[in-house]
C-alpha cells in the first residue's frame, strides 16, 4: 500500500480539504504580514492540501473535459445529447455552463492553498526543531510550481485571468483580468524561481509523490513554447525568443548544459523593482547565493530518463524514472476513510469501471487510431472491439468493457489488471519526460537546427521499437513487422515540424492535453471542421453527432468567464469576445 505524501495516516483529517472553501481560512480585514503556516510540520500540512485537491474528482475529470474530450482524438456519449456536458462538446453551451465555472473555480482554488504556503515559507523559523533551509525551500519551490500550473490552466481556457495576490485584503476580493501577457509573465516566474529552489533530484520510496526540479524544467518547457506558438495570441512577446528559451532550458535540462541563476530567472530584465538581496530572502536561497552562481547542468541532466513504454501505465510504472509530475492516489480501496485520493476517472475511459454512468465517457476518433499504422504503442494505447491476448493474459478475465458508441474503440493507458487491485491506487501522471523531449524537438527545429530534432524524436522511436524485440515478453502480442517501424528521416524544417507533432500526438495519446495541443498550435478551426465531416452516426439509436458543427473560429479557441464571476465582480470582471 502507498505511502502518503509527507505525513503520517492518522493526521489525514488535517488535510483533507472541501472543494468548497474557496477562500480559506476564514478571515477578514487585511492579511498582509499575517501568516498561515508557522512551522515546516504546517507548511507541508498546507502543501498538502494543494496536492489533494489535485488529487480530487473536480480536478481531473476537468482535465479529462477540457484536455480531451473536446478534441479530435475522442468521440463521447454526451455528443448526441442534450444535457450541458452535451452543450459543451457541441459549442452550444452559455456562460452558465457547470463545467465551465468549475474549471474555473477548482483551479482557483488550487491558487489560493498555493498562495498560503507560499506567503509563509519566509516566516518559518528554520532553526526550529532542527528544520533546514533547505526543506522549506523545497516546499515552497512545490508550491510555486503548483501555483503556476493552476495559472497555466486557466490561461490556456480562458485566456487572461486575474491575478490573485499573495497578501490578500478579504474587504477588496475583486481583482481585474491581467492580460494573457501578464498572466504568462507570471507563471514564467513562478517557474522559474521554482527551478532554483526545487530538490535536485526523484523523490523516491516513501517522499514519492513530490515534485522536483525536472517538473519545473519540463513544465517551464511548455509554457515557453505555448508563449511561442501562433495559436496564443500574445502582444508584447517576441515569438522567435521565446523559441531560443525553451531551447536554452532544454540543453540545460537535457544536454547538460550549465546556467548562472541570473540567466535561469532572467533576473537583470525581469526584476525591475526587487533587489538580489530582497530576492533571496523571499525564495529562502543560500547566503551564498549571487546572480552569477552556476547551476551546473550534471546535477540534472540525468535525474530523469525514458522508461519501458510497456510499463509506465502499470502499476510497476508509477513514479517510474520518466515521470515529472505525477499524482500520488492512496489506496483507500475497503477502507471507507476517503474517496478524494481514489483515482477517480476511469469510468470515463473504460465502460465496466462505471463509464455509462460517468459524467463524461470518451472513446478514440478513427482519425487518432488511423495515427497508429505500424506503431506498436497502439496496443498499449487503445484498443478495438477485438481484444487481443495480453489484456486476457490473467487467469481471471480481465476488467474491461467497451462503449457502445463512436468508432467502438477504448483508451487503454489507465486499465486495470486484476492482479494490479483497485482503480482507487492508480495515479495520474501529469506529465512525462518524453514530453520534455519532443518540446525541446521543436524548439530546436524552430532554431534552425532539424537534425538535432530528428535525434531526439528518433530517442522516443527507438524506446517505441524495443517493444518489438523478441526478448520482451509483451512483443508476442504485437503482429507489427519490425522493418516496418523506422526511425524518422532527416528532412527540411516543414517535415521535421510535421514528424515532430505527430509523434508527440501518438506518444501523449489519451493523457487528456490534446484540444491545447491543437489550440496552441492555431489549428482548432480546421481540426473541429474535421471532426464533423467524419463523425460516426450513433449506434444503436441512428442519432447524428454534430460536434464542430456550431465551432465559431476567433471565439471559441477559448471559453467564457463564467457568468457567476462577472456577477460578483458587478462588471469589474470583463467577459470574452463573443460570449
Amino acid at each position: 500500500m502507498k505511502k502518503l505524501i509527507y505525513i503520517l495516516l492518522a493526521m489525514y483529517p488535517l488535510f483533507f480539504s472541501s472543494c468548497e472553501d474557496y477562500f480559506e481560512p476564514e478571515q477578514t480585514g487585511l492579511v498582509e504580514g499575517d501568516v498561515f503556516y508557522k512551522d515546516l510540520n504546517n507548511l507541508r500540512i498546507g502543501l498538502n492540501a494543494v496536492y489533494n485537491l489535485m488529487q480530487s474528482q473536480q480536478y481531473q475529470l476537468s482535465e479529462i473535459i477540457f484536455g480531451e474530450a473536446m478534441s479530435d482524438n475522442s468521440w463521447n456519449k454526451q455528443d448526441v445529447e442534450i444535457n450541458e456536458m452535451g452543450q459543451l462538446v457541441n459549442f452550444q453551451f452559455n456562460t452558465e455552463n457547470t463545467y465551465i465555472l468549475q474549471r474555473y473555480q477548482i483551479n482557483y482554488q488550487g491558487i489560493n492553498k498555493a498562495n498560503q504556503v507560499i506567503r509563509s515559507a519566509p516566516y518559518v523559523d528554520y532553526r526550529a526543531n532542527g528544520t533546514s533551509e533547505k526543506e522549506i525551500r523545497e516546499v515552497l519551490g512545490q508550491a510555486k510550481l503548483l501555483r503556476a500550473l493552476f495559472y497555466f490552466n486557466l490561461v490556456k481556457t480562458y485566456g487572461g485571468v486575474s491575478i490573485q495576490p499573495e497578501d490578500v485584503d478579504l474587504g477588496n476580493m475583486v481583482v481585474p483580468r491581467s492580460s494573457l501577457d501578464e498572466v504568462y509573465a507570471y507563471i514564467e516566474k513562478d517557474l522559474r524561481e521554482a527551478i532554483l529552489i526545487l530538490r535536485r533530484g526523484r523523490y523516491q520510496l516513501t517522499e514519492a509523490g513530490q515534485i522536483g526540479v525536472g517538473g519545473a524544467l519540463g513544465l517551464l518547457m511548455k509554457v515557453l513554447v505555448y508563449e511561442a506558438s501562433p495559436g496564443v495570441k500574445l502582444t508584447s512577446v517576441d515569438k522567435e525568443q521565446k523559441w531560443q528559451e525553451a531551447r536554452e532550458i532544454g540543453e540545460f535540462f537535457i544536454e547538460g548544459k550549465n546556467l548562472t541563476y541570473n540567466q535561469i530567472l532572467k533576473f537583470d530584465e525581469n526584476y525591475p523593482n526587487e533587489s538580489w538581496e530582497s530576492l533571496a530572502k523571499r525564495l529562502v536561497l543560500d547566503p551564498s547565493a549571487t546572480k552569477e552562481t552556476v547551476f551546473a547542468g550534471q546535477d540534472v541532466v540525468s535525474i530523469h530518463q525514458l522508461d519501458e513504454f510497456d510499463k509506465i501505465f502499470r502499476l510497476e510504472g508509477e513514479f517510474s524514472p520518466e515521470s515529472l509530475i505525477e499524482i500520488n492516489h492512496y489506496d483507500y480501496s475497503g477502507s471507507g476513510v476517503s474517496t478524494n485520493e481514489s483515482w477517480p476517472c476511469g469510468g470515463s475511459l473504460i465502460n465496466s469501471l462505471g463509464g455509462t454512468s460517468s459524467t463524461i465517457a470518451i472513446t478514440p476518433t478513427s482519425d487518432l487510431n488511423n495515427q497508429f499504422q505500424n506503431d506498436p504503442r497502439k496496443l498499449f494505447t487503445i484498443t478495438g472491439r477485438t481484444l487481443s491476448e495480453y489484456y486476457k493474459q490473467e487467469e481471471t478475465s480481465p476488467q474491461i468493457g467497451w462503449f457502445n458508441y463512436g468508432n467502438g474503440m477504448i483508451f487503454v493507458k489507465y486499465y486495470i489488471f486484476r492482479s494490479e487491485g483497485s482503480t482507487n491506487g492508480r495515479n495520474y501522471r501529469v506529465m512525462r519526460y518524453p514530453e520534455a523531449l519532443l518540446l525541446f524537438a521543436e524548439a530546436l527545429n524552430e532554431t534552425g537546427d532539424s537534425r538535432k530534432a530528428v535525434d531526439y524524436v528518433n530517442k522516443i522511436r527507438q524506446r517505441a521499437r524495443k517493444l518489438l524485440d523478441p526478448d520482451n515478453p509483451n512483443s508476442q502480442y504485437i503482429s507489427i513487422p519490425a522493418a516496418n517501424f523506422q526511425d524518422v528521416a532527416y528532412a527540411p524544417y516543414d517535415v521535421t515540424r510535421d514528424a515532430i507533432l505527430k509523434e508527440k500526438r501518438i506518444e501523449m495519446a489519451g493523457e487528456f492535453d490534446r484540444w491545447f495541443e491543437i489550440a496552441r498550435l492555431g489549428i482548432l478551426s480546421e481540426r473541429m471542421a474535421s471532426v464533423y465531416k467524419n463523425a460516426p452516426v450513433e449506434q444503436p439509436s441512428g442519432k447524428i453527432r454534430e460536434r464542430g458543427k456550431y465551432f465559431r473560429k476567433g471565439v471559441n479557441e477559448i471559453f467564457p468567464i463564467p457568468q457567476e464571476e462577472i456577477s460578483i465582480s458587478n462588471g469589474v470582471i470583463e467577459q470574452n469576445f463573443g460570449y
